[in-house]
């Protein structure tokens, strides 16, 4: 048999064929939400790793995250119009990793599989595109849930997550006019309004608090790394008439949010299979009923009602899965392929095994 090879794209070669492409990955995400909506996706169950943490503690039910130290293992197949994409995505993070000295709170790769034998396509750095898709999916829940006297936006969180999101908010959303934007940073929440703000060409204001920044917002997105259910901060009382709450990073809405919004939103239905997150904890605890969940996907495709009322307060929680890499990884590695320039590594050159 031959050698088998792959091509292997870093953070750089990965930004080079597409993973910072802000409208690709709308067109990316939005693609895999109807898909999935439509049964075409398989998400494998997520493995999750936490390590310094008491192994008694992980053996007991939990909501949240018992350690800030984790490794995630994500793997998904979509059939996209006869075309099998299959890929998976590892992980590992710390959130204490920049006050430590050792950068971004995490990093990871993605895996393109061959659909027929399995063997590795490519290897790429998964940051740039995990980040992405994830702000994209955010933007999503804008594109189809906002007001549309929206005009305003808050982002909370300065992080990777909401660099990608407010772009993507801005591509889907022409009319946005000002944001606010908070983090407890303050010189990096200034760095994030003067870039963006030159970049998008609109006007933004670095708040004095989270409170701040949501309460004038017709959209709030925060992505901060809140570990659990008991440091959540943003009250009802903060949103005002009208607005969309992407639940994007997990854990900065009070349960009260998601109690009193006037409608709640998924990205999908495979969402309630992750019992430590929202909404499917908020389901368990008896905060909401699981049938006031609607999928996105059908109103994308016209088959369910969105937004009723541009007073009502709308909640979408939009949980990253491995099916937005799969579909946004895959497009990365064909471009590499098109173009012939990015290098290849060897799995083996002769069979070791008889």
């Amino acid at each position: 048999m031959s050698k088998a090879s792959f091509i292997y794209l870093s953070q750089e070669d990965a930004i080079k064929y597409g993973a910072a492409d802000v409208a690709a990955t709308n067109r990316d995400v939005e693609r895999t939400v109807v898909l999935t909506y439509q049964g075409k996706a398989i998400e494998a169950p997520t493995a999750t790793l936490f390590w310094d943490v008491d192994p008694d503690a992980l053996r007991k039910p939990f909501v949240g995250y018992p350690s800030k130290k984790r490794a995630n293992i994500h793997a998904g197949f979509l059939d996209d119009d006869g075309v099998k994409k299959v890929a998976i995505k590892n992980i590992p993070s710390n959130p204490d990793n920049p006050k430590n000295g050792y950068g971004p709170r995490a990093s990871g790769l993605v895996t393109i599989l061959d659909s027929e034998s399995g063997y590795p396509l490519a290897l790429m750095d998964a940051m740039v595109i995990s980040c992405m898709r994830t702000g994209c999916l955010g933007a999503l829940g804008v594109k189809y849930l906002r007001s549309f006297k929206a005009s305003t936006a808050a982002f909370i969180g300065v992080g990777p997550i909401n660099q990608a999101a407010i772009q993507a908010t801005a591509d889907v959303m022409p009319e946005l006019k000002k944001v606010y934007v908070f983090d407890f940073d303050a010189s990096r929440a200034r760095k994030f309004a003067d870039k963006f703000s030159a970049q998008l060409g609109i006007e933004i204001e670095v708040a004095a608090s989270a409170k701040d920044a949501v309460v004038d917002a017709d959209i709030v997105v925060p992505a901060t790394s809140v570990q659990n259910k008991d440091a959540a901060y943003i009250e009802y009382a903060w949103l005002k008439k009208g607005a969309l709450f992407v639940d994007l990073s997990l854990w900065d809405a009070k349960y009260e949010v998601f109690e009193k919004a006037d409608a709640l939103f998924t990205n999908s239905d495979l969402v309630m299979e992750r019992k430590t997150m929202t909404p499917a904890c908020l389901v368990t605890e008896g905060i909401v009923a699981e049938d006031r969940l609607v999928d996105i996907g059908g109103v994308i495709l016209g088959e369910t009602e969105g937004r009723r009322g541009d007073d009502d307060i709308i909640v979408y929680f939009a949980r990253g899965m491995a099916l937005y890499d799969v579909m946004s990884g895959y497009r990365v590695y064909e471009n590499a392929k098109k173009m012939q320039g990015a290098p290849q590594l060897n799995l083996w050159e002769r069979e070791f095994w008889l």
